[in-house]
């Protein structure tokens, strides 16, 4: 297990700074390190987690790809508050081809158009609240999650708001005229918690 454990570490630290990259791409410069580090804990853990029930040669190259595009998704939205059309768009496709090749493309297929549609719904009904590319992304994260189940599906639904308002109050209590706070990272933690957890489950 240790060597599976190390091969994780060195490619979730790989996906990370390409991330890191990725995100520099798009304009959002970030500090080296922060991505690196994220990523190579992230995929240990998943590999970890998971690796009883998927085995290691598919379940490491998904969960690095996986990371590599929600922290790219987050570090880019922090810095620019932008989603770029480039990411958004193909890991929903990648992920409903992942779908597919698993017998799963149903699963995959509702969960991203039902969270999107709900996203939609609040895009148009509540103009400002969530951006264009917020709903994109509801297509990925929607569809990752709704491979993994419904209890996924709801976890990471309703976690993300709950994630975005707690980092609303913090910033609040730190500047009295906060940013607009971008959405997207907040539904990248939430997947990767949904996902984690009902690997455990």
């Amino acid at each position: 297990m240790w060597w599976l454990i190390a091969t994780s570490v060195v490619a979730g630290a790989g996906a990370g700074w390409g991330a890191r990259r990725t995100a520099g791409r798009y304009g959002g410069k970030v500090r080296p390190g922060w991505c690196e580090a994220v990523c190579a804990f992230g995929v240990a853990g998943t590999v970890r987690g998971g690796v009883a029930d998927t085995a290691p040669w598919l379940l490491l190259p998904c969960a690095t790809a996986f990371w590599w595009w929600c922290v790219s998704l987050a570090a880019t939205d922090l810095r620019v508050r932008k989603l770029p059309n480039l990411l958004t768009l193909p890991g929903f496709l990648v992920i409903a081809g992942f779908g597919a090749a698993t017998g799963s493309a149903g699963a995959a297929v509702l969960g991203g158009l039902l969270l999107a549609s709900a996203y939609l719904a609040l895009f148009l009904g509540a103009p400002g609240s969530i951006g264009a590319g917020d709903v994109k992304l509801a297509l990925g994260v929607g569809a990752a999650t709704g491979l993994a189940g419904g209890e996924a599906w709801v976890c990471a639904a309703g976690l993300a708001p709950v994630l975005t308002a707690l980092a609303g109050c913090v910033v609040l209590v730190v500047r009295r005229a906060p940013p607009a706070l971008p959405h997207g990272p907040s539904m990248c933690a939430a997947t990767l918690v949904a996902l984690f957890a009902a690997h455990l489950t």
